[in-house]
Parts: C-alpha cells; sequence; structure tokens
C-alpha cells in the first residue's frame, strides 16, 4: 500500500514537470498551464511534510535540500549566460544586479536574465514549507491555521522581502492544503470538476503567473488552481497507472527542474532555424534532450554533482 501511494506521487510529479516544461515553450497551452502549475507542485510539496523533527532539524534538512542545489545551479547559470553572451558578442551580465539578486533577492525579477529564472521555486519552497511546518507545530486550532496562512499569503503577495521569503509566504498556504490533502485522503474528483465548470462558465480561466505573484484576482486563482490540482490528483489516485517511465521521471523532478530551461532552448534553436516554430516539435526535442540527460546521470549517478538533484 505504501509503495502504490509513492507510485501515484512520482506520477503527480512527472506530470508536473512536464506541463512546467511545455509552459516554459511558447505555446497556446501557456496561459491556462500557468493558471495552476506552481500551485499543483506546492501541493504536492506539502504531502510528506514532517512535522515530528525540531525547527533547527528540520531547516537545516530542508536548506541542505534545497539550498544547496539553488547555489550550485545559480551559479553555473550565470557562468553559462556569460559565455554564451561572450560568444554571441551580446552586452554582458551587469554583475552587481546578478550577484546581488542570486545571493539576496533571490526571485525571477533578479534571476530572469540567466539560465537560474525557474530557481526562485527552490528557495520559495524552503519558506513555504517551513512556514506551514511552524504553523502545524505551534497553532492548535484548525480555524486559525487557515487564518494565519491565508494572511501569510496576502503578505506575501504584496510586500518585498529579501531570500525569495515572500514568495515563501505566498506559497505556503498551497502547501498546507497538500498536507491536509494527503493527510486526510478525501475524494475530490466530483467536487473539482463542479467547481471547474462554475468558474470557467462565470469567469473563463483566469490568469495567474506565481513567480510574479501576479494574480488576476486572488481569491478566484487560489479556488481555480486548487481545484484543477484536486481534480488531477484524485483521478490519478483512482486510475493506478504508473508506468515505469513516469515514475522514473516523477523520480528526477528536481533535475528536470533544474536542466529545462537549457533543453528549451536548445529545442527552441533546433525549430526555429529548421522547422518553422512548431511548438510540439520543441517539446518533443526538449523531453528527448531530458531524457538523454536521465539516462546520463543514471550510469554516472555517484557524479557528485547529481548527488544533489
Amino acid at each position: 500500500m505504501a509503495t502504490n501511494r509513492l507510485e501515484w506521487v512520482e506520477t503527480l510529479k512527472c506530470i508536473g514537470i512536464v506541463v512546467v516544461i511545455l509552459g516554459h515553450i511558447s505555446s497556446p497551452l501557456s496561459s491556462f498551464i500557468y493558471s495552476w502549475h506552481m500551485p499543483f507542485f506546492f501541493i504536492i510539496a506539502g504531502f510528506f511534510l514532517k512535522v515530528d523533527l525540531s525547527p533547527i532539524l528540520f531547516f537545516k534538512k530542508e536548506f541542505y535540500r534545497l539550498m544547496i542545489p539553488y547555489f550550485i545551479f545559480s551559479l553555473l547559470a550565470i557562468f553559462i549566460e556569460s559565455i554564451k553572451r561572450l560568444v554571441l558578442n551580446r552586452d554582458m551580465l551587469n554583475w552587481n544586479d546578478v550577484l546581488q539578486g542570486t545571493l539576496l533577492w533571490m526571485d525571477i525579477n533578479t534571476l530572469s536574465d540567466t539560465y537560474a529564472f525557474v530557481l526562485w521555486f527552490l528557495p520559495a519552497l524552503l519558506f513555504a514549507r517551513f512556514s506551514v511546518y511552524l504553523v502545524i507545530r505551534y497553532i492548535q486550532f484548525n480555524w486559525f491555521r487557515w487564518f494565519t496562512l491565508f494572511l501569510l499569503f496576502l503578505i506575501g503577495t504584496y510586500i518585498e522581502l529579501p531570500f525569495a521569503i515572500d514568495e515563501g509566504l505566498n506559497a505556503a498556504l498551497f502547501v498546507y492544503i497538500g498536507w491536509c490533502l494527503f493527510k486526510e485522503d478525501n475524494n475530490f474528483l466530483i467536487l473539482g470538476c463542479i467547481m471547474l465548470g462554475c468558474l470557467y462558465l462565470f469567469f473563463g480561466i483566469p490568469s495567474l503567473d506565481m513567480a510574479s505573484k501576479s494574480y488576476q484576482n486572488p481569491l478566484l486563482n487560489i479556488i481555480w488552481s486548487v481545484s484543477f490540482s484536486f481534480l488531477i490528483i484524485t483521478a490519478i489516485r483512482k486510475l493506478d497507472i504508473n508506468p515505469h517511465l513516469i515514475l522514473i521521471w516523477g523520480g528526477n523532478t528536481m533535475l528536470l527542474f533544474i536542466i529545462h530551461p537549457y533543453t528549451n532552448n536548445i529545442a527552441t534553436l533546433i525549430v526555429d532555424k529548421y522547422m518553422s516554430g512548431f511548438w510540439f516539435i520543441k517539446l518533443f526535442i526538449s523531453l528527448l534532450i531530458l531524457q538523454c540527460v536521465i539516462l546520463f546521470k543514471s550510469r554516472y549517478r555517484n557524479w557528485r554533482l547529481f548527488r544533489y538533484v
């Protein structure tokens, strides 16, 4: 039973990373994907939150798991971007802005000039999970937990803080929803369908860019993204179909998340030059390259860099 649980979670992670990759390729589906895909990832991140650890141990484990890859791959992204600009004879990076953004702000606005633009998710996830851990551990009343998390959501949405703390506070509500969903083991398939149908009928698909905290309507965005996430999660649990390749991808989401900006760029260069820019071909090429990266990792799994992803 525990194995099946882990398998359906890996399937969810695979779905999540594929839609992230597709969302970062210009396609007709991008605005729809953006409306729910990052809340979906944060909801999954709440499934295995361990509240029995001490605060210091919890933070240390999360910091090691998330921030070491952040620092390694953000510096690598800056290096590769600098080499690319040098080779292509483009304007060089403003090192003061880049380093300040990488080491202080850690948000997408300051990382957007390099391949590190996706890495804002890692420090945001650190502070989102730690915030939820503190709320669960030290607040006993359920209603007060929800009130606190909605308050943190609003603070994170409208106040800028360093180290992606504001993005973490903004995402904590979704992590807590994931923790509750996994713990209670409820069926949200019908509820999700009804909520999505009603929302689409009256409002259409609400626009959302969680990385920049750009909400069309915060309450509407929360209901839409959570309902769609519930729908996918419940459907995957009921289907219980977990092909081996999907499980492999689900087990490598950290690596795929970090590497896909490079593979998307390569795919875009190839397709735009030789195939008239078909987005689905870009997706196929990017996924194919990423599969090669997974195979390389499995062959050289003891290589130090892969220990963190």
